[in-house]
């Protein structure tokens, strides 16, 4: 049994590490479509390829054209945005994430979030662990318990 620096128990190894964060990619998305003002904001910041899911891509990549376009980005013009695409998005999964949006004060927070995993991807997958470095032991918030 190995100890953390602060005597807690690690939990036991996942076969394999994924840097993703499916709940911080649902809240940005809510937020994206509950708060317009905010949208803008999180849409300049974030790409949809820092999304780990297909759905959340599609919804994402939607909300950028939509506000290109100087629409907003609410439930309706995105839902209209996904058909038009073809989408495998449902207008069920729009009203989940619309009613599970944080406050828009913490919006920042999980874009932040998902912005970093994504970097984190990129370079493990350019780079591998080439500089001599060990990975480091990223818990707590990579894993979605919360369905």
């Amino acid at each position: 049994m190995t100890k953390t620096t602060v005597g807690a128990e690690e939990p036991p190894e996942q076969p394999a590490k994924q840097l993703r964060d499916p709940h911080a990619e649902r809240a940005v998305l809510g937020t994206v479509l509950l708060h317009p003002a905010i949208s803008r904001h999180l849409v300049a910041i974030l790409d949809a390829e820092d999304f780990t899911s297909t759905v959340h891509r599609e919804i994402f990549a939607s909300s950028v054209a939509a506000a290109a376009r100087g629409q907003d980005t609410d439930p309706i013009n995105i839902s209209a945005e996904l058909e038009r695409r073809g989408s495998t998005a449902t207008g069920q999964l729009l009203h989940h994430l619309v009613a599970t949006a944080p406050v828009e004060a913490t919006a920042v927070y999980y874009a932040a979030i998902v912005r970093d995993l994504a970097g984190l991807r990129r370079k493990q997958s350019d780079a591998g662990h080439s500089e001599g470095f060990p990975e480091l032991p990223l818990r707590g918030f990579l894993h979605d318990d919360d369905h």
